[in-house]
C-alpha cells in the first residue's frame, strides 16, 4: 500500500486506472504515479486502493472525502448501533430484580433482541443497492436513538421484550455498513476495510457492556435509587447515537461520486431495482453458506454479548461492574482481531487468489471452535478470561474473513447478499440463545457450540464463486458477470 495523494487509485483499477481525463496523474512521495487528490465529483468512479490509516498501514492518517471520510463515518455509525443495541445488556442483573422477572425471562429477552434484526437485515440490503448507504444508516440510527430514549420506561417482561425487539432492529447498520464499505474500496484492500469497519464497528458493544454498569452506579451515588439509575443511564447512549446520525446524513459520502443519486446521473452505477437485488443475493447458494457459517461467528458474538457478563457474575464472586468489564473484553477485541481476518484474507488472495481466501476463513472457525471448547472446561476466573480473549479473536478474525469472501457473490446485488449473510448472525443469536434458555447455560452449553462451529466449517467445501474460485482451486475463465476474475497473485 503506497503513501501519496489523499485519493490513491492504482493502475489497473476496476473504474479505468490513469485513463480518466478528469483527474490529474501526480507523483507520490514514494515515486509512484497516482490520481491526485480532488473533491468529490458526479464523474468520479474509482474505488481507493489503500487504507489511510497510520501507523496501522504505514501511510497517513486521512479523513478526507469520499473515501475515508466514509470509512469513518462507516465504523462510527455502527459502533453507535452495536452500543445501544447492547446498552441492556450489563444492567440485565439489575433489571431483573427490580421487575420480578426470572433468569429464563432474561434468557427470552435477548432473543428478543437479536430476532428483529433477522427480518430487518433482509430487508435493508436491497435496500441499500436502491437508495444508497447513507439514507438507509440515517433511518436505522434515528430509529433505534429514538427507541433507547424510552428504554427506561419498561415495566414488565414484555414491554422489556418488546423495547429490545425494536431497539435490535438497529443492528441492520452491520449490512449497509459493509455494502457502504465494499463501495468505497478496490479488490487489493476490501478484506481489510470491510473486517475493521465492521470489527471497530462491533466494539460498541464492548462500549456499551463496559460504561453502562459505571453510568448506572455514577447515577446511584447521586443519591438515586436503584430503579432511578438504570431507567435514566439510557438517555445518554440514545442522544449520542442521534448526533452521529445527523453529522453522517451531512458530512458523509455513500459512493466515490458522492451521492448515488449523482452516481447513477453520470452512469458510473448501474441501476438496480429492489425485484433484481433481492433475487440476485436470495437465489444464490454461496449467501446461505456463508448465512450458516456467519451465524457460528457473529451469532456466537451476539450471544456472548447478551450472555457473558451475567455468566461471570453468576459463575465467580465478582461485582456487576467487575463481570460487565471482564464481558466487554470480548467485544474490545474487536479493536484488532476483526480486521487481522480481513487482512490475511486479502494476503491469501494475493497469494492463492479466491482458493486463499476459503482457506483462511476456514480455518479460523475451526481454531474458534477448538478454544470454546477449551472455554467451557476451564474453573479458574483467570484462564477463563485468557480462553475468552483467545476465543474472540478467532470470533472477531472469522468474522473478518466472511465478509472478505462477500464482495465477490454477486456484486450487482451486493447489498441483499450482505443482508443475508449478516442476517444468519442474527439467527444464529436467536437459536444459541434459545438452546441456553431451554438446555444447559453453563459449561456444557459452550462445549456444544463449540462443536457446532468446527461443524459449519466443513460447508466451506462447497463454497464456489464462479470466475473466481472455491477451496479446491482458482476458476479463472471469466466467463460471469457475477464476480471479477481473482487470478493468483492479482494486485487488485
Amino acid at each position: 500500500m503506497g503513501k501519496g495523494g489523499e485519493m490513491n487509485t492504482g493502475k489497473g483499477d476496476e473504474s479505468g486506472g490513469y485513463e480518466n481525463p478528469n483527474y490529474p496523474v501526480v507523483i507520490g512521495e514514494d515515486g509512484v504515479p497516482r490520481i491526485g487528490a480532488c473533491a468529490v465529483d458526479p464523474l468520479q468512479s474509482f474505488k481507493s486502493t489503500e487504507l489511510q490509516l497510520w501507523p496501522i498501514f504505514g501511510n497517513k492518517l486521512s479523513f478526507a472525502r469520499p473515501h475515508m471520510r466514509a470509512f469513518h463515518f462507516q465504523w462510527l455509525s455502527f459502533f453507535m448501533a452495536f452500543m445501544v443495541w447492547f446498552a441492556y445488556a450489563p444492567l440485565l442483573v439489575v433489571i431483573r430484580q427490580d421487575l420480578g422477572i426470572a433468569k429464563k425471562g432474561i434468557w427470552m429477552s435477548n432473543v428478543f433482541n437479536v430476532a428483529a434484526c433477522v427480518v430487518a437485515r433482509f430487508v435493508v440490503g436491497p435496500l441499500g443497492d436502491v437508495y444508497g448507504a447513507v439514507k438507509v444508516q440515517t433511518a436505522l440510527l434515528g430509529f433505534c436513538g429514538i427507541c433507547t430514549f424510552f428504554a427506561g420506561f419498561v415495566n414488565s417482561l414484555a414491554e422489556l421484550c418488546l423495547m429490545r425487539f425494536l431497539i435490535g432492529v438497529g443492528g441492520a447498520t452491520f449490512v449497509i455498513t459493509q455494502l457502504w464499505s465494499s463501495e468505497m474500496f478496490a479488490k487489493n484492500v476490501v478484506g481489510a476495510a470491510n473486517a475493521m469497519t465492521g470489527g471497530w464497528g462491533n466494539c460498541g458493544g464492548g462500549m456499551a457492556i463496559m460504561i453502562m454498569g459505571f453510568i448506572y452506579e455514577g447515577f446511584r451515588d447521586t443519591g438515586m435509587s436503584d430503579e432511578q439509575a438504570w431507567r435514566r443511564a439510557f438517555y445518554i447512549p440514545a442522544v449520542a447515537v442521534i448526533l452521529v446520525s445527523v453529522c453522517m446524513f451531512f458530512f458523509s459520502d455513500e459512493c466515490p461520486s458522492g451521492k448515488l443519486s449523482d452516481a447513477l446521473a453520470a452512469g458510473k452505477r448501474e441501476k438496480v431495482t429492489v425485484k433484481e437485488s433481492t433475487r440476485g443475493g436470495f437465489t444464490n447458494l454461496n449467501s446461505w453458506i456463508l448465512f450458516v457459517q456467519y451465524a457460528t461467528c457473529f451469532g456466537i458474538e451476539l450471544h456472548i454479548n447478551n450472555g457473558m457478563a451475567m455468566y461471570f457474575k453468576d459463575t465467580y464472586p465478582v461485582s456487576l461492574a467487575t463481570a460487565g468489564l471482564i464481558a466487554s473484553l470480548f467485544g474490545w477485541m474487536n479493536l484488532f482481531a476483526r480486521g487481522l481476518g480481513g487482512y490475511f484474507s486479502d494476503m491469501a488472495n494475493a497469494k492463492l487468489g479466491m482458493q486463499g481466501r476459503i482457506i483462511v476463513h476456514t480455518l479460523y472457525l475451526l481454531a474458534e471452535g477448538a478454544i470454546l471448547i477449551i472455554f467451557s472446561r476451564v474453573d479458574s476466573i483467570a484462564h477463563a478470561i485468557i480462553t475468552l480473549v483467545l476465543f474472540s479473536c478467532c470470533v472477531q478474525a472469522a468474522e473478518g474473513t466472511t465478509y472478505a469472501i462477500v464482495p465477490y457473490v454477486a456484486p450487482k446485488a451486493l447489498g441483499s447478499v450482505s443482508g443475508v449473510v449478516g442476517a444468519g448472525g442474527n439467527v444464529g443469536a436467536v437459536v444459541w440463545g434459545l438452546m441456553f434458555m431451554f438446555g444447559d447455560s453453563g459449561k456444557t452449553g459452550y462445549r456444544n457450540l463449540g462443536i457446532i462451529i468446527m461443524a459449519s466449517a466443513l460447508l466451506s467445501v462447497f463454497i464456489k464463486i464462479k470466475g473466481a474460485g472455491s477451496i479446491f482451486g482458482n476458476d479463472d475463465s471469466g466467463e460471469s458477470d457475477e464476480a471479477p476474475p481473482v487470478a493468483k497473485g492479482e494486485e487488485l
